[in-house]
């Protein structure tokens, strides 16, 4: 940091004095490869037997191919957007939102808390977020995301503790060109996550 002071000596005569302080700057810390790329961040909605909307946020997630549309996402066992999203009776398909850099406020609530035992649409309705709701069905998604497009299952496969799905795209919901979107790298630099 450069600090500037003039100060006047003499009636007419103005002297400057340019101080140098010297502040050390952050340390990195020193992350693991996977943990330094910078990737988007994404919630899925889904739906329960009831109708229920639960959603969750997602990391772990990336365009695969062009023809036909599709992703692969990462989706954690034992959460209740797993059964949500394996429930054939409950979901035809899932919303893929991606967030954009206001909402990093929902990572929190809605990535770190279990739909399994926390309402996350009534947390959303207390904090006065009320969700767009998609014409014809009860699936709902954020106000504001860079865009949301309806998925559908086509293949899993299970490993560790997640299971890798592939989804075509049925159809861009929203898509807001000028949202910058929302990424692990502006996670980290909020103190929200590692």
């Amino acid at each position: 940091m450069i600090i500037n002071y003039s100060y006047p000596i003499r009636p007419k005569t103005i002297y400057s004095a340019i101080i140098f302080v010297y502040m050390k700057p952050k340390k990195a810390k020193n992350r693991r490869p996977w943990n330094r790329v910078s990737q988007q961040i994404y919630s899925l909605s889904t739906l329960d037997a009831n109708g229920k909307i639960n959603m969750n946020i997602v990391s772990y997630a990336t365009a695969a191919t062009l023809k036909p549309k599709s992703y692969v996402i990462a989706v954690y066992r034992g959460t209740k957007t797993y059964s949500n999203i394996f429930d054939k009776s409950a979901n035809e398909y899932f919303l893929l939102q991606g967030l954009a850099e206001p909402q990093s406020k929902f990572v929190r609530p809605l990535g770190q808390k279990s739909g399994l035992r926390y309402d996350k649409a009534k947390y959303l309705a207390k904090q006065n977020i009320s969700f767009y709701s998609l014409e014809g069905s009860d699936y709902g998604y954020l106000p504001d995301c860079g865009f949301v497009i309806a998925c559908k299952v086509t293949s899993t496969i299970s490993y560790g503790d997640h299971d890798l799905i592939t989804a075509d795209v049925v159809k861009t919901v929203e898509d807001n060109s000028t949202a910058k979107l929302l990424t692990t790298l502006d996670l980290i630099e909020q103190g929200i996550i590692l």
